[in-house]
Formats: structure tokens, C-alpha cells, sequence
């Protein structure tokens, strides 16, 4: 199995350290890490032309499709970056502002997110709380957090912390909260009502029907709560147009 971490530090130091500490332990379990700084590719700012959302193609010419297309073809995702200013690396956001096309026709679902977050100071939950959203918006799984701060920069990553990324990547027994599924509804309204090549994209992989981008296990009173949310949106959205 094959992971593609995504480095978000120019100092291949303590986020780096991390992103090699977790792949070790991986690596026992038969899981293959590579390693892509982000500062050695080159990566434009995206400039809000939405040519990607309307047309699915990008007029910018760099690197980024280069990396997406390994997290396309990658088995799980490891996205690391230190914490600056309360956030993620500016070369970070950078990147994932590129990938916005992924909330409207997500490519990576189903793929396993592991965030890690180094920091010296604050910022640790605000930061992972950033990245867990942003796999969420991309349809992927959440496996897990791992942070460190200033008291525990040193500390040795331990398997209890990578378990739960190592259970998505090996098992199939995944079960999606109600936020990701209320997130999978909303994508799937947005995709039929507004741009006509998202529409195109939900009805080739069959997801007008689907409770969630993958057959997976699903709480029966979360699964119920969750359509009747759905039903009410769409219902509300029809009487409005």
C-alpha cells in the first residue's frame, strides 16, 4: 500500500521528523510512505478564475496537478504541516487552495487523511482542526491527529497514535459521522443544482442514491437523522425554485 505525505515545512526538521517517525511505524505494517516537500515544487497561488469548478481544467502551469494526481492514485494521504500564525504553512494553504474543485467532484474519497501539526508554541488544535476539515471537504476519511508542541516536540510517535489511520487504510469497517454524511448531502445538492459538470460527475459514480461516497457501515439513528435532513433541504430548495 502506498501513502503520499504531503510536507507543508521548508525545514526538514521536526514536521519532517514526524512524517518519517509515523511512516516507520507504517512501514511495519507493509505501508509505503513518499515523502513530497512542498517547497521543491512549484506551486502558484490559485486566482479565483474558477475555470477548474466550471471546466475542469486548470489555465495555471506548475506542479499541482503533478501532486494531486499522486494523491489520486495514492491508497491514503498523510498531510503535515508546523503551525504558523494559528494555521497551516502559507505553502500549505497554497496547495489546498488549488484542490478546490475536489468539494464539488471529489476524487480522493474514501482515501484515509492522517494530519500532522508540529508547533513551538500555540496554535496545535486550531491547526489540526483546519486539516481534518479540509479532508472532510474532500471526501476522504478521517484517520486521526497526531500534534506536538512545545513540551512533547521530542516525543517518539507511538502506534496508538497512528491505530486509527492504520484500521482505515486496512480495514473496510469505516463508519462516517453525521457531520461527514450531512457534508456528502450538501455536496450532493450543490452537485444537481448548480454547475452542470458536477452534476455529470455525481451521476457517473452513482451517488444520487448513495448515503455516502463508499459502502461503508452506517449508524441506523445517524443514517436516519441524516435523510430526513436531506429530504427537508431538498424539499425547501424545490418549493423555492
Amino acid at each position: 500500500m502506498k501513502i503520499i505525505a504531503l510536507n507543508g515545512s521548508k525545514r526538514k526538521k521536526y514536521t519532517h521528523g514526524l512524517i518519517e517517525a509515523t511512516a516507520a511505524i507504517l512501514a511495519t505494517y507493509n505501508i509505503e510512505v513518499e515523502i513530497i516537500n512542498l517547497f521543491e515544487y512549484k506551486i502558484n497561488e490559485c486566482i479565483g478564475c474558477e475555470v477548474c469548478i466550471l471546466h475542469d481544467k486548470c489555465v495555471l502551469n506548475d506542479d499541482t496537478q503533478l501532486i494531486m494526481e499522486k494523491l489520486i492514485n495514492s491508497d491514503g494521504i498523510i498531510i503535515a504541516s508546523p503551525v504558523y500564525m494559528e494555521n497551516i504553512s502559507g505553502k500549505m494553504k497554497t496547495f489546498i487552495d488549488r484542490t478546490c474543485k475536489w468539494f464539488h467532484r471529489p476524487q480522493v474519497y474514501g482515501k484515509p487523511v492522517l494530519s500532522l501539526v508540529t508547533t513551538k508554541g500555540s496554535g496545535v488544535k486550531k491547526t489540526a482542526m483546519y486539516l481534518n476539515k479540509v479532508a472532510l471537504l474532500w471526501g476522504a476519511l478521517n484517520g486521526g491527529t497526531i500534534t506536538r508542541g512545545m513540551s512533547t516536540i521530542n516525543n517518539p510517535v507511538t502506534k496508538k497514535e497512528c491505530q486509527k489511520f492504520i484500521n482505515c487504510m486496512l480495514s473496510s469497517n469505516y463508519s462516517p459521522s453525521l457531520k461527514e454524511l450531512s457534508y456528502f448531502q450538501c455536496q450532493k445538492i450543490l452537485a444537481y443544482k448548480t454547475v452542470e459538470c458536477d452534476k455529470q460527475y455525481w451521476q457517473k459514480k452513482c451517488w444520487n442514491d448513495k448515503a455516502y461516497f463508499i459502502d461503508c457501515k452506517i449508524n441506523p439513528i445517524v443514517k436516519l437523522i441524516n435523510t430526513g435532513a436531506y429530504k427537508a433541504v431538498v424539499k425547501s430548495k424545490s418549493k423555492k425554485s
